[in-house]
């Protein structure tokens, strides 16, 4: 069993810190500045604590990203080469985290990344984690381009962000990337990182999810602004299903209207736009009720190359966290991926 605590109930039994809270922890957050070494106050490092990230070992920076209607939770992790198989720092990779989730829970594949030689980027998502802004609720996608924008522009001349930059993105997060890439691609512009891990992507969510009728949603919209967040069992780990049910302080409990309405134009939009050639790598749980994954891949396949398909034919949506044995795959496919060799790309 892990170290970390929100994965291990007797590690977290021992521990005794101030809990996180989307109130009062933020408070805590000053500027994100990777110009000197960050010291965090005692409620964040009981951030970290709970999370795993004091085990990790690297450099590690904290703070927010100030844009227009948000104020941003962004973390910088700075693997430590003194006992690494790496002399150098072998690049970057954006982590971009699902809806209903944050950056917390995401310690596992943050220590894999750091172990491979690789700085980490992540930030908390609008309305998630420690990141202002309605909970779990936003009123376009394209707020999503901008937050990724406006986080680039804030730390693309970091020496601690070495290029190459890569992509990973879960669930949401690896809709925004693909976003990402589709958009600048149309442009003819480069986009902001080489190449992209895809793990269980939406792009159209579950067949049994009640919000896939659109007439459904423009009435229950006129009625309510929020409706209760129904936890699934989305992997097979049962620690992280019981942190994530019960323990989690950063848990939304409750669906914002507008994310679903914005999530069904964004559906529309992505059909629409044009393939390009931008080198894409997928990892798919064949088990995944929350997104519509068959559907998914064939769309993938077609707007993108793709590089790589892993299917993990005993796993679910939350392949970040889900049970060791299922997610073995993964954590060989992760090395692969961020050491391949670089492509031109092709539009």
């Amino acid at each position: 069993m892990p170290d970390i605590p929100f994965l291990n109930p007797n590690q977290l039994k021992l521990l005794d810190l101030p809990v996180p809270s989307r109130e009062k922890t933020p408070l805590q957050l000053e500027a994100l500045n990777l110009n000197r070494k960050f010291s965090p106050n005692s409620e964040l490092q009981a951030y970290r604590k709970l999370y795993g990230f004091h085990l990790l070992d690297c450099e590690h920076w904290q703070g927010y990203v100030s844009m227009p209607f948000f104020k941003l939770h962004v973390q910088v992790f700075q693997p430590n080469l003194d006992n690494s198989q790496f002399k150098a720092i072998q690049g970057t990779v954006f982590l971009l985290h699902g809806y209903l989730e944050h950056s917390g829970i995401y310690q596992p594949i943050i220590k894999e990344l750091l172990e491979q030689g690789f700085s980490v980027i992540t930030f908390d998502l609008p309305g998630h984690g420690l990141s202002d802004g309605s909970p779990a609720n936003i009123k376009d996608f394209d707020h999503y381009q901008d937050v990724l924008h406006a986080v680039y522009q804030y730390v693309k001349t970091a020496d601690q962000l070495p290029k190459p930059w890569l992509g990973i993105g879960q669930s949401t997060g690896g809709a925004i990337l693909m976003h990402h890439l589709l958009e600048f691609a149309e442009r003819r512009v480069n986009p902001y990182v080489d190449r992209v891990l895809l793990l269980s992507p939406l792009v159209r969510p579950a067949k049994s999810a009640w919000w896939h009728n659109a007439v459904g949603l423009g009435i229950i919209r006129r009625i309510k602004k929020q409706v209760p967040r129904h936890f699934r069992r989305n992997n097979h780990n049962p620690e992280f299903l019981r942190f994530i049910r019960l323990k989690d302080p950063l848990q939304p409990k409750m669906m914002g209207m507008d994310w679903i309405l914005a999530m069904s134009k964004w559906m529309h939009e992505m059909e629409q736009r044009p393939s390009c050639r931008i080198p894409v790598w997928l990892a798919q749980g064949a088990q995944d009720q929350t997104v519509d994954w068959k559907y998914n891949v064939d769309f993938i396949r077609k707007k993108f190359r793709l590089q790589t398909t892993l299917m993990l034919e005993e796993g679910s949506h939350q392949l970040i966290n889900e049970r060791a044995d299922i997610r073995a795959a993964l954590t060989g496919l992760i090395p692969a991926f961020l050491h391949a060799q670089q492509s031109k790309v092709y539009y």
